[in-house]
């Protein structure tokens, strides 16, 4: 079980690399970055520790920390993509909470694919600003 939700943060983590934008670019650019390094500190996490949940918690705040940034930075110009990644980012929370409340299989398999949708839009939104910077 753990396998499984420790291959599809390693899938988001491939999904979601970048290149860095210039240094002569809006402030999207800059607020990207932080969403790449919030999404890339998830991906570090020891899925088999007995703290993963917690920080995998930890790091999905963070990750709602950069998506605020990026919104407040880019909601004209991307709201769409914002949207597919808040209601992902909501469902991926939600799936995390039901793990800690009881893991099964069936709740670390609703985990698992809450983080590969939330993996996509987040690459979908990134790409897009990327293409700007």
């Amino acid at each position: 079980m753990r396998t499984s939700l420790a291959i599809t943060v390693a899938s988001l983590a491939v999904s979601a690399s970048l290149v860095s934008c210039g240094e002569d670019t809006p402030a999207v650019c800059g607020s990207v970055a932080d969403l790449k390094s919030s999404v890339d500190n998830i991906r570090q996490i020891d899925i088999t520790s007995s703290g993963a949940l917690n920080d995998l918690k930890a790091g999905l705040s963070a990750v709602q920390s950069g998506l605020s940034e990026v919104k407040a930075d880019a909601e004209s110009k991307f709201g769409t993509q914002l949207n597919a990644v808040e209601s992902s980012y909501e469902a991926l929370k939600t799936s995390v909470e039901s793990v800690r409340s009881g893991a099964s299989a069936a709740t670390l398999a609703e985990a698992g694919a809450a983080l590969s949708t939330f993996g996509t839009d987040v690459q979908t939104l990134i790409t897009d600003i990327q293409n700007t910077c």
